[in-house]
């Protein structure tokens, strides 16, 4: 994409959700933009690689998915009152990771209320929080068509309502579904199974 020239700016967000106590998942992200090319000159001194490097660990209950704790912090910024934006990071406790979770992260820490980095990096974050959870907390013999078990549905085009994924479940169409997946085995199409 970029024919051989280094890029001017990289922005790399990594989330990992980990089982936390047995009823809750600690979920951590980290955001790093980093200008390949190196830092432009600030006030006369070269600037640094990495722009922006930061943080957030939010503890999530299962039960009904709202945030139980949050920790922030920023290892790298541009200016030193960056930081004053870490602690209205705490605004977010109480509120559930469920639908309209971004409207309610916009509203706390939207604009002059927070940094817009860390706002990006809590976005990144929610949609991991109901995947894990998914995976994590799901009964071996949970039924998968429940309308709990379908948060998922009109979160994108694939699984959007009454398309045919959605139609699938519904229906308990477990061949349908194996038709329509893109994992399969190497030797499925050849014989038949998927």
């Amino acid at each position: 994409m970029s024919e051989g020239r280094p890029p001017a700016h990289v922005r790399t967000i990594r989330v990992e959700a980990v089982e936390d106590g047995g009823d809750a998942l600690l979920v951590s992200g980290t955001l790093i933009d980093e200008r390949p090319r190196g830092g432009e000159q600030w006030f006369g001194v070269e600037g640094p690689r990495v722009i922006h490097q930061m943080e957030i660990a939010l503890r999530v209950r299962h039960a009904d998915l709202v945030i139980v704790e949050v920790r922030g912090g920023m290892e790298a910024h541009p200016y030193r009152i960056c930081p004053e934006a870490v602690a209205p990071l705490q605004t977010l406790v109480g509120l559930s990771v469920a639908r309209g979770f971004t409207r309610a992260v916009n509203e706390r820490l939207g604009r002059q209320r927070g940094c817009a980095h860390l706002t990006a990096l809590i976005h990144a974050i929610a949609p991991v929080v109901k995947q894990a959870a998914g995976v994590t907390f799901q009964a071996p013999d949970a039924r998968d068509d429940t309308e709990e078990a379908l948060w998922f549905i009109d979160t994108c085009h694939s699984w959007r309502a009454d398309g045919p994924l959605h139609q699938l479940v519904r229906a308990r169409d477990r061949q349908g579904l194996r038709d329509i997946s893109a994992y399969r085995r190497p030797d499925a199409e050849e014989d038949g199974r998927a």
